[in-house]
C-alpha cells in the first residue's frame, strides 16, 4: 500500500506547490486582501477540484481531454478572464473609496474557474489514474485523492496564500505599490501563458 501511495502523494504535491493560476492567484489575493478574506477563494478551488475528481471518476476527464476543441475553448475562456484580472490589477488603485477596492474570488467563482483550468483537469484525471491502482476501484480512487488533496494541496494553497500575506505591507508603500501592483498583474497574465502551454 505504502508504495502505491507514495507517487499519488508526490504527484499531488508537486502539482499543488507548483507554480500555476491557482497558486499566482492565491499569491495575488494575499497580497491585496490578506489571509482570512482569501479563504473563500482557497475553499473554492478544493470544492472545484473534488468536483472534478468525480467527474474523472465518471470517465468525464479521459473524455474531455481527448477533445481539441474542448481543451482550446477552455484555454480562451480562461485567457480571457485572467487577462480581465490582469487589468483590474493594473487598475487597482491606493485609495480609500470603496469603488477603488476590488474584492478576492468567491467561493464560487474560484470553483467554476477550475472548469476553465487545463492545468486541473490534466491534475485530476491523472492523480485518479495513479489512485486507481491504490483503491482498486474508480470511486474509491476518487476518495483517496480527494483526501490527498485535501492534506497537501489545502496545505500549498494555503502557503501560496500566507506568502503573498507577508508581503501586503509593501502593497500600500506609496513608492513601491504600483511597481508591486504591475509584477501581481505580469504574474497573472502569464499563466494565460502557462494555459497555451499546457498541453
Amino acid at each position: 500500500m505504502i508504495e502505491l501511495l507514495v507517487p499519488l502523494l508526490g504527484f499531488i504535491l508537486i502539482s499543488t506547490i507548483t507554480p500555476g493560476p491557482n497558486n499566482l492567484l492565491l499569491a495575488t489575493s494575499g497580497m491585496r486582501f490578506g489571509v482570512r478574506a482569501t479563504m473563500p477563494h482557497v475553499l473554492g478551488i478544493q470544492m472545484g477540484i473534488y468536483t472534478m475528481t468525480v467527474l474523472c471518476g465518471l470517465g468525464m476527464g479521459q473524455l474531455l481531454l481527448a477533445l481539441p476543441d474542448a481543451i482550446i475553448g477552455m484555454k480562451i475562456f480562461g485567457s480571457i478572464y485572467l487577462v480581465y484580472l490582469g487589468w483590474k490589477i493594473m487598475g487597482f488603485r491606493l485609495a480609500e473609496t470603496a469603488s477603488d477596492i476590488q474584492r478576492p474570488m468567491t467561493t464560487v467563482e474560484a470553483g467554476l474557474f477550475q472548469f476553465a483550468n487545463p492545468k486541473a483537469w490534466f491534475m485530476t484525471t491523472t492523480g485518479v489514474s495513479l489512485a486507481i491502482p491504490v483503491g482498486g476501484s474508480a470511486t474509491v480512487a476518487v476518495i483517496y485523492f480527494c483526501l490527498g488533496f485535501a492534506t497537501l494541496g489545502l496545505a500549498c494553497n494555503y502557503a501560496w496564500v500566507l506568502t503573498g500575506s507577508l508581503l501586503q505591507g509593501w502593497l500600500g508603500h506609496p513608492r513601491y505599490g504600483r511597481w508591486i501592483n504591475g509584477l501581481l498583474a505580469l504574474l497573472t497574465l502569464l499563466t494565460v501563458v502557462m494555459f497555451w502551454l499546457n498541453e
